[in-house]
């Protein structure tokens, strides 16, 4: 069961100090992710594709698990904060904050590291 299929749309980027190398933010403006995210027994997966490549993340709400993107290696936790999927990813003394909320029919996911925040603006696909 498909929960959430959204294409996304960059609104802000980072330009300065973003923890990531300089190709792969000016991938992230560029390419437009669909994202899919549903429920597989007790876990949830998040499935995102471009046009340039494609992961999955699988998933406990609340427990840590490894993940890299990029070459770089993480240790993520994912929780449900009221009706926000709040994502904190930790690597090299380094930390980032990724919030995705459902507001008004569409998903907004808030990425924040340091003092630099991005936002990206999904939109709801039909099925």
């Amino acid at each position: 069961m498909v929960v959430r299929k959204e294409r996304g749309h960059p609104q802000v980027y980072p330009t300065k100090d973003p923890g990531l190398a300089e190709e792969v933010i000016q991938i992230g403006n560029v390419v437009t992710p669909v994202l899919s995210i549903y429920q597989d027994g007790e876990k949830l997966v998040m499935k995102l594709k471009t046009s340039l490549f494609s992961s999955e993340k699988s998933f406990v709400l609340g427990e840590e698990f490894d993940e890299s993107f990029a070459g770089q290696k993480y240790r993520s936790v994912i929780n449900l904060d009221g009706d926000k999927l709040v994502e904190t990813q930790k690597w090299d003394g380094k930390t980032t904050i990724q919030t995705r909320k459902i507001q008004d029919g569409k998903m907004i996911l808030t990425m924040s590291y340091k003092d630099t925040v991005a936002v990206r603006t999904y939109e709801k696909m039909a099925d």
